[in-house]
């Protein structure tokens, strides 16, 4: 099978999860024998990073990755006002020349939404990894809260994000509805927002990660909880501190953003013992290898997260997983216990749970088997042949 996948980002030039997710889903296709192609924007990534050429090793994928001659203009043109003419041209040639019997469509925002309209004989499928189709900033976000009432031409400027004028625009919806024939969501969360405005069915097929290393290096580190991700607000690494300090309860965390600074700040000010900020960690297999010896992965996120890849590879090497009820992540972690969840806006309901924990509640077998059966490459492959995607 000969397979397009289209993303505004690829490693090793992307900024998120669900780039990364797109390299495994291209890789483990080439692997079973298809040819697969991936087309994504140059001109996007710089346009959020500083750019520096990397090792690229793309695994047997035929990566296409567009520079236009208006540089990082394009991605900004795209996003705004749709698709330009570099990006919706080379698409059109590629798709023409190589006779895709697949499109997939991921995160293209960056790329502009008319590459939505079919332009061949194809499967035309897009994954929800976003709130793209709903939500003109994509996140669902307003104001520190998950939104349910819309007022999005007030919200976007007010959050100093550029507005997408074309999601205005009748035909932005009618080409979702009519133009593409599998719409995947990640989780029953995001397939309930993109039901309250289309009619298109939507399937749930969950992210995959890869299997674990069977052999991952040891850790020094014991008796502790983690938080791995990004260092923002939404994601609730503020009251995740506040709610740890005092406890004696210990907490690594994992990751880089805007709050770094203030997060080392709010640590050493206020004496805060038990709570370990690692930075980055120098490779996959160390972050799992903590993954692995932690009492419990915590995801305290604020905002609707949707079916987040660090609670997949807990899973994957055997660690229970506590988290909000906001978004997918519920789809997870009621598979395991639904005592460990609780309400983004009741941070105290945390306190107790970690007070009572205990990782031999939890088979690390067990929670190996839920990863097996929902989250591995073979599950998700599965999946996706339910739903029509290989014909």
């Amino acid at each position: 099978m000969k397979i397009l996948m289209t993303t505004s980002f690829y490693p090793p030039y992307h900024v998120g999860g669900a780039d990364t997710l797109v390299k495994y889903f291209a890789e483990q296709l080439a692997k079973e024998g298809h040819e697969v192609h991936v087309l994504f924007s140059l001109d996007a990534f710089r346009l959020k990073r500083p750019y520096a050429k990397k090792k690229e090793d793309y695994n047997g994928v035929k990566v296409h990755a567009l520079e236009s001659p208006i540089g990082k203009l394009e991605p900004v043109l795209n996003y705004t006002l749709g698709t330009q003419s570099d990006t919706q041209s080379y698409f059109d040639r590629l798709v023409e020349k190589e006779k895709f019997d697949v499109v997939h469509h991921h995160n293209i925002s960056l790329l502009g939404p008319w590459v939505l309209e079919k332009k061949g004989n194809y499967r035309n499928v897009y994954t929800a990894h976003d709130f793209w189709l709903v939500c003109p900033k994509y996140d669902l976000y307003k104001f520190g809260k998950i939104c349910e009432t819309k007022i999005c031409i007030a919200c976007v400027p007010l959050h100093g994000k550029p507005y997408p004028f074309y999601q205005t625009l009748p035909k932005f919806k009618n080409t979702v509805n009519k133009e593409v024939d599998i719409l995947l969501a990640p989780s029953n969360y995001m397939k309930g927002r993109i039901n309250r405005e289309y009619e298109k069915k939507v399937s749930v097929i969950p992210n995959f990660v890869p299997e674990p290393p069977k052999n991952l290096p040891s850790v020094d580190e014991k008796d502790y909880f983690l938080f791995v991700g990004q260092l923002e607000r939404h994601k609730g690494i503020l009251q995740l501190v506040e709610t740890f300090k005092g406890t004696g309860k210990k907490l690594l965390i994992l990751g880089k953003g805007s709050l770094e600074t203030q997060l080392r700040k709010k640590l050493t000010d206020e004496k805060i013992n038990n709570v370990f900020y690692k930075g980055w960690a120098s490779s996959p297999k160390e972050v799992l290898s903590l993954m692995k010896n932690a009492n419990a992965i915590i995801i305290p996120s604020l905002w609707a997260e949707n079916n987040p890849m660090v609670a997949l590879e807990a899973l994957s090497v055997g660690t229970p997983v506590i988290g909000t009820k906001n978004g997918g992540i519920p789809d997870i972690v009621e598979k395991i216990d639904s005592s460990l969840l609780f309400d983004s806006d009741d941070f105290s309901h945390l306190k107790k749970i970690i007070a009572g924990f205990s990782k031999k509640k939890y088979s690390a077998s067990k929670l190996k088997s839920i990863f097996r059966e929902n989250y591995s490459w073979k599950a998700h492959s599965r999946m996706l042949r339910s739903a029509g995607y290989y014909g």
